[in-house]
């Protein structure tokens, strides 16, 4: 009896020290793969952030404030084209085009450009050189528009290459 209780002593510590070399050597290759992790995650944010502030100046400040063109375009790559679906086509329309259309829009209903222009990012997806961003838009009290925009990041940084929009009904 008493050699059976000391083989399942001994096994117990064996398999007790078998245990703790291995949470040993796991707790010991896991810090590394955690930061790894968060040198990643914290670039993801980076760009990220650098996207949302291509968006606010160049889309919430250019287009939805003051329309001034300088500020427009610091913003959208000179091919950018913005879809837009009406009557069952998509017409393609460039930034100097939008700008146009923007000042007929002011015209026409100049209370509603008059509020002020908040906005929330729902998602901005980040692979590589390449992202995209969504966003609700509201002027005042209005739900503008929900926006969808691709980038393309260029060696002078983020440039938005393409949008698409819904129109709340």
């Amino acid at each position: 009896m008493k050699n059976l209780i000391i083989l399942i002593v001994i096994v117990a510590l064996f398999a007790l020290g078998a245990c703790t070399e291995r949470v040993g050597s796991r707790a010991e290759a896991e810090p590394s793969n955690i930061l790894s992790e968060k040198e990643e995650f914290s670039m993801e944010n980076v760009e990220k952030e650098a996207i949302k502030k291509v968006i606010e100046k160049a889309y919430i400040q250019g287009i939805h404030g003051n329309q001034d063109e300088k500020t427009v375009k610091s913003g959208f790559h000179q091919d950018f084209k913005m879809l837009v679906l009406q009557d069952n086509t998509v017409d393609k329309v460039t930034v100097d085009e939008w700008l146009e259309k923007v000042d007929k829009m002011k015209a026409d209903n100049p209370k509603l450009w008059e509020a002020d222009t908040m906005y929330d990012f729902r998602l901005i997806d980040v692979a590589g050189y390449a992202a995209a961003a969504k966003l609700d838009v509201y002027k005042g009290e209005v739900h503008f528009s929900t926006d969808y925009m691709l980038l393309y990041k260029f060696k002078e940084g983020w440039r938005i290459i393409s949008k698409i929009f819904a129109i709340p009904d």
